[in-house]
């Protein structure tokens, strides 16, 4: 069943020289618009998560269209037991009268009481709160944590639970709060001499406080071409900070594997939009992308790697192998859910027909202890299908897919969240859709 889905001026409450029609397939609810094709990422932060009462809270970036406001997204809905989708809010614009800059890149995380949603405005990161009481949830005041974040492409990372509120940005700093997020403390992340964080992520550390992985600037790109490298050097390092404050552990994730280690003549090594989660066991999962075999910046690949408790690092194993007969060529900025003892990454990547480049399609990769458990499974196959029918006007180009940190079970099924970009590749001047979609992960996630 395919849906009519799309009369902007009447959905989304925004003008533009016309309102086009654009059919999403089954399963597929519109939530938002974007001028931004980058309106969901980055994948180094949450951006859905559902709380305890089964409400999905999710969040996205609004640029640059005709009669929009700019800045930071929220959205709530509930999904009935039949599958229905009731929207418990319209997008609201959480900047309120701050900084509502193009590149605020917001990320939530949820707790028992509360919603925090972080985004960049201003070059800092600053935060609001959404209060869950009996009374139903409401709006706290924007808060600027004084913590810089300035990131191009990526924004801050949050973490949330019963003792603090801690956030890692790309310029480095790291946030806390012990008082719901009406103050803050500020510290930065310890780095080697010389170099600094890209992108950075933050998750819970199985021995209490957090775990931060973030690329590191060795050396930066001369030059951005995607033709030729030009030296650039960006490390996967990874550090504890400990519940009484004290930072530990620190990781360089790809010492001493093939392809990672400091570049040879102009070849560039670069290791990027990186995020890290924990599992029930201790162990540690991170996926990210980077020029492991191809040496050169934007030709990167989506990759995993596996630390057990207290071990070393596993060898890296790419998530979408290339496969230029196919027209697969580069993956990128996978997102993480764990589940247990497994994870699965939500990872994106090119199409090609022929030499025409189509879109991006994304799959779903089962991942335990290091390694694969099984091939991936196809989250949206949109451009391959339009290929495949010679339909090229009905490719859905899915861009930076953003899975749930956890999935959850409900009548012998167990589902994941999902928000994405959908960009309809047919339509001139279409804004980009956020959409969201529960994806069936039973399989994924069966012994």
């Amino acid at each position: 069943m395919r849906i009519l889905v799309w009369l902007l001026s009447l959905c989304i409450g925004s003008a533009w020289a016309a309102d086009p029609v654009v059919p999403l397939p089954a399963g597929f609810i519109l939530v938002g618009a974007s001028a931004d094709e980058n309106a969901t990422a980055g994948n180094n932060a949450t951006r859905i998560a559902r709380d305890s009462a089964g409400h999905v809270h999710m969040v996205w970036v609004d640029s640059g269209r005709q009669g929009a406001q700019t800045g930071p997204v929220y959205r709530r809905l509930t999904v009935a037991d039949d599958g229905a989708v009731q929207f418990d809010t319209p997008p609201v614009y959480v900047a309120d009268k701050t900084p509502g800059d193009w590149n605020a890149y917001p990320a939530l995380a949820v707790t028992p009481d509360a919603v925090y949603v972080v985004w960049q405005g201003g070059s800092v990161a600053r935060v609001r709160r959404l209060s869950v009481g009996p009374g139903g949830y409401e709006w706290g005041p924007v808060v600027d944590t004084g913590a810089k974040s300035d990131g191009r492409d990526v924004g801050p990372a949050i973490l949330a639970d019963a003792k603090g509120v801690y956030i890692v940005t790309p310029a480095g700093q790291f946030a806390s709060s012990t008082d719901g997020g009406r103050t803050w403390k500020i510290e930065a992340v310890p780095l080697p001499p010389g170099q600094h964080i890209k992108t950075a992520s933050i998750a819970a550390d199985p021995d209490g406080g957090a775990i931060l992985a973030f690329s590191s600037v060795v050396r930066p790109t001369k030059d951005e071409s995607k033709d030729a490298g030009s030296g650039g050097y960006w490390q996967l390092r990874t550090i504890r900070r400990t519940a009484d404050g004290q930072w530990v552990d620190p990781q360089d994730v790809l010492a001493g594997f093939p392809g990672w280690g400091a570049p040879v003549g102009a070849e560039d090594s670069l290791a990027d939009w990186v995020r890290i989660g924990s599992d029930s066991t201790g162990g540690m999962h991170l996926v990210w992308h980077g020029t492991g075999l191809s040496h050169i910046y934007g030709n990167d690949q989506a990759y995993y790697a596996y630390r057990a408790p207290k071990g070393a690092w596993h060898e890296p194993i790419p998530l979408i192998r290339r496969d230029d007969a196919a027209g697969v060529k580069f993956s990128f900025a996978p997102s993480l859910t764990i589940d247990g003892e497994t994870a699965i990454a939500t990872v994106f990547y090119d199409i090609f027909d022929g030499s025409r480049w189509a879109g991006f399609d994304a799959d779903l990769v089962p991942l335990r202890g290091g390694a694969m458990r099984g091939s991936p499974v196809p989250l949206t196959h949109f451009v391959r299908a339009s290929i495949t029918d010679k339909k090229p006007e009905a490719a859905l180009s899915s861009r930076f897919p953003s899975a749930a940190q956890t999935p959850y079970r409900a009548h012998g099924h167990v589902w994941l969240d999902e928000v994405q970009t959908f960009i309809p590749m047919g339509v001139p001047n279409a804004p980009k859709l956020i959409v969201y979609r529960q994806a069936d992960v039973t399989g994924l996630l069966s012994p």
